[in-house]
């Protein structure tokens, strides 16, 4: 595999193309608020961002307690104890026993239900508390694919025709109901928006440049942004209302956003974060927040996910040289931007979500071997979450909420001990009891 050094200015995912892996989206799932008629709580997907590398230029805990080790142990796989919210204070002196199948089940963990032969998911969605969308990226000379989520057993996933190219990945994706679901491709030139009606796949609109993210509002109301390093460059804002994609001027540099609303969307370029009002983009620098600046390292915003008009985050990462990070969490409380924590966890992904009460999910992939992280962000804290497999053999791209739930879907891959791209299986995970 080809290092990172070696490689000099290209993005992380020219990168993952030069050493023979497909753009594996690192990307964020915004979730939206319940505004709509049939209830269905939107999402937006975005796509590999967040490293826009110079020549000599990359992009990149809290340690557990003892407690979860310890239940590890005693044969209970633990994640997320701050999600979870346990109290397991003077649980270190506790005798290591096994404890009852009953009891294991009851503490909230990742585990994988669907499992794919090759490829990775890179793009999940979820469309109300039983539905939704993976897809599943697999290599240069094979086209992506759809699954769609059903029912509310967890590998109740289902394979849907889907018109795909061999030279092309999707990079993002977003819904407003289960009639009105988008697909954005990258990869190739031209990047493509498709179109799922409830019954089939269609292509809507071809772009002349690189896709970065979308915003997906309802059926008459999306917003494509482009990618401003990748090859293929330039694309600009767009908007769709409907009947016709205009570019908006104003939007010019911004990558991805996440939607309150047709005139609150937030959005970010660079070392900025962007809000429309129904006219006009406004930027506001955090550059302040990121990490600091140094010769070799380039910080900037590499996500957004606003869920309320006072509770807005943005996730920044330094891009060091080789290693990439550090990570910092930015919070919007209406009035002004502040850093919330710092972990160095490497390049990290920009699909970002909620966790249900209050905290985040942070997909974290390494790259050149580098181990990969899922990471839980709660109360000024970041903690890597136990995965199946542990950080060298899985790598997780994708993260959404299940609406109404503190459970969550998340979609990557596993592969060889500290080889991604060896022995590929796509993989889909729950998160919940």
């Amino acid at each position: 595999m080809l290092s990172r050094r070696a490689l000099g200015g290209l993005t992380s995912s020219d990168a993952w193309r030069a050493a023979g892996h497909r753009p594996y989206g690192w990307i964020g799932a915004v979730e939206l608020p319940e505004h709509t008629d049939d209830g269905i709580e939107q999402k937006v997907v975005t796509n590999q961002r967040g490293s826009r590398r110079k020549p000599g230029r990359g992009t990149p805990r809290r340690a557990a307690v003892a407690t979860a080790a310890l239940l590890t142990v005693a044969g209970l796989t633990v994640a997320g104890l701050a999600a979870a919210g346990l109290a397991l204070t003077g649980a270190a002196s506790m005798p290591a026993l096994a404890a009852p199948k009953s009891a294991q089940s009851m503490i909230p963990a990742w585990r994988i239900v669907k499992r794919v032969p090759h490829g990775s998911f890179s793009v999940i969605i979820t469309v109300g508390k039983n539905g939704g969308w993976a897809f599943d990226n697999s290599d240069s000379s094979s086209a992506p694919t759809a699954w769609q989520r059903s029912g509310s057993n967890p590998s109740t996933w289902t394979k849907v025709a889907f018109p795909g190219q061999g030279n092309e990945s999707v990079v993002a994706a977003g819904a407003s109901s289960s009639a009105d679901v988008w697909a954005f491709t990258g990869g190739g030139v031209p990047s493509r928006a498709l179109h799922w009606n409830g019954r089939t796949w269609t292509v809507k609109r071809s772009f002349p440049g690189q896709i970065g993210g979308a915003v997906v509002i309802n059926r008459s109301d999306v917003w494509v942004f482009g990618e401003p390093v990748f090859p293929g460059a330039g694309l600009g804002t767009w908007h769709y209302n409907g009947r016709l994609w205009s570019r908006v001027a104003s939007g010019h540099g911004l990558e991805g956003g996440s939607a309150l609303s047709a005139n609150n969307i937030w959005a970010f370029g660079g070392v900025d974060v962007a809000q429309w009002n129904g006219s006009t983009w406004s930027r506001t620098s955090v550059a302040a927040l990121l990490p600091a600046k140094q010769e070799l390292n380039d910080p900037a915003v590499s996500e957004v996910l606003a869920l309320s008009n006072n509770n807005v985050y943005a996730i920044g990462n330094g891009n060091a040289e080789d290693e990439g990070g550090p990570t910092a969490v930015l919070h919007w409380n209406g009035h002004r931007w502040s850093r919330l924590a710092e972990g160095q966890f490497g390049l990290g992904a920009p699909q970002i979500s909620s966790d249900g009460h209050g905290g985040l999910w942070l997909p974290m992939p390494g790259v050149d071997g580098e181990k990969s992280y899922l990471v839980h962000y709660s109360a000024g804290h970041l903690t890597p979450a136990a995965l199946p497999g542990g950080p060298n053999r899985i790598t997780i791209f994708s993260v959404a909420l299940i609406p109404g739930t503190s459970s969550a879907l998340a979609g990557g891959n596993t592969h060889a001990n500290g080889q991604p791209g060896v022995n590929d299986n796509a993989v889909l995970l729950q998160y919940g009891i």
